[in-house]
């Protein structure tokens, strides 16, 4: 392709790309010389605020429609933007790139280089996810949806851990409880009833089966509630793990306070 002609076929991709997401051409107009007049003029060209789309995607628009030919983003930018991702395109090698990701981070991970780990994981993920698509067998299908759903639940599990405000808990060796409530953040219903839950135990420790019964009953009651509506994750496992382990503990707590009763 001649040089000359780049900017402008750079340019005509912005105008399908325009059309297919906001339903009219980027100088859509009503007559010839309001077309010619929008060509010609400086202005620049804004993009619609309706749909929305990503800001990888506004990003590409934005540098596709810029005027001068010179300043226009590139075809091998182009192809290498964010947006257009050709490298995580669903092909035949997308399962093979995952795989020796994953290697690397099982390798990190059990070393307890956990932040190396976590980056592996997530680098794994985004070749795991158009293996998914490109897969046509159902039975190996269903074995790469497996296999995400337990890298996606370690990789969250990793996030947590790696944090700058759990270093500490890393380094003191994080139980499931601890684990639980530090994924729970951004939950304040959920982190509140953890919270319950584990003044339930303080006062089992010391004795006060009664009190101690009444505070597990109140965390279970609200937790319950809050796994029904959890999504898929690492978060819904520990919170399954945590209301079946109060719950075996209340069940004995229930039956030493009616016989003392």
């Amino acid at each position: 392709m001649c040089p000359a002609f780049i900017p402008v076929h750079v340019f005509s991709h912005f105008s399908f790309i325009s059309e297919a997401l906001f339903g009219r051409a980027p100088f859509a107009s009503r007559s010839f010389s309001e077309l010619e007049e929008k060509i010609r003029s400086s202005q620049s060209i804004e993009l619609p605020t309706r749909p929305r789309v990503s800001l990888e995607c506004r990003d590409l628009l934005q540098r596709l429609l810029v005027r001068d030919p010179d300043q226009r983003i590139s075809f091998p930018d182009f192809f290498n933007h964010s947006f257009v991702d050709l490298e995580h395109m669903p092909c035949a090698e997308s399962l093979q790139k995952a795989a020796a990701f994953v290697v690397e981070a099982v390798e990190k991970d059990g070393a307890g280089e956990h932040s190396a780990a976590l980056t592996l994981y997530c680098r794994a993920l985004e070749y795991f996810i158009p293996a998914l698509h490109y897969e046509t067998d159902v039975r190996r299908k269903e074995v790469i949806r497996s296999k995400v759903c337990q890298y996606v639940s370690r990789a969250e599990e990793l996030k947590v851990l790696v944090s700058s405000n759990n270093k500490s808990l890393l380094q003191q060796g994080i139980s499931s409880r601890e684990l639980l409530k530090e994924m729970s953040q951004d939950k304040p219903r959920l982190f509140a009833a953890l919270d319950v839950a584990s003044a339930a135990v303080v006062k089992d420790e010391e004795g006060m089966a009664a009190d101690a019964l009444d505070l597990y009953q109140q965390s279970l009651g609200e937790l319950i509630l809050m796994l029904s509506a959890e999504p898929a994750g690492r978060r819904r496992e520990l919170l399954h793990a945590e209301i079946q382990t109060l719950m075996k503990r209340a069940e004995f707590l229930k039956e030493q306070v009616s016989k003392v009763q």
